[in-house]
């Protein structure tokens, strides 16, 4: 296919751009809709390049490796820059750490030889709960509203518990020799 190299392109670029992303939220310190735009820009990407690989019948094993990759890349800068923002208060700390230390130990695990750990259903679940706390939290700032703050905030210690959860889940069908949990 002439157009097969697209979706990994994309994907790339999503790694690339998720440290600009978190620039951003750094430098516009809350104070415009533009970190709110670019997350959300960016975070659809995930769902386009995985539309276009398969519509052009681009599948590829690093594609898998790297999607999670992105998101995870994406996810982790930006909670880090905005619990930065918020200077590491604890109701934002606790879940950003648990999101991102699952995220080391699962990336980490999928690099190790002779491990298969595709993603699971629930984990892609625990991603679209991530992205939708982070731009809540990103919103929450230029419309002064605080309403959705909060909001944001039990969407990402929800997807924390996922995030412990699903983790439990790969050492679980690791340590039983499985190939998938369930």
């Amino acid at each position: 296919m002439p157009l097969s190299w697209l979706p990994n392109t994309i994907t790339l670029l999503r790694c690339a751009l998720a440290f600009g992303v978190g620039g951003l939220i750094l430098w516009d310190e809350r104070t415009s809709w533009l970190p709110f735009v670019a997350f959300g820009l960016l975070a659809a990407t995930d769902f386009i390049d995985g539309w276009l690989a398969r519509r052009l019948k681009a599948i590829s094993k690093f594609g898998a490796f790297l999607d999670p990759v992105a998101d995870k890349l994406l996810v982790g800068v930006s909670l880090l820059a905005i619990t930065h923002l918020q200077q590491w208060a604890f109701s934002l700390a606790i879940p950003t750490f648990a999101i991102v230390l699952r995220d080391l130990i699962a990336t980490g695990l999928r690099l190790a030889p002779k491990v298969e750990m595709p993603v699971s259903r629930l984990a892609k679940w625990k991603t679209a709960i991530e992205m939708f706390g982070i731009a809540a939290l990103l919103l929450a700032a230029p419309i002064a509203m605080s309403m959705i703050w909060p909001i944001g905030l039990v969407l990402v210690w929800g997807a924390a518990a996922l995030s412990v959860y699903t983790l439990g889940l790969y050492l679980g069908a690791l340590l039983a020799n499985r190939k998938r949990p369930r």
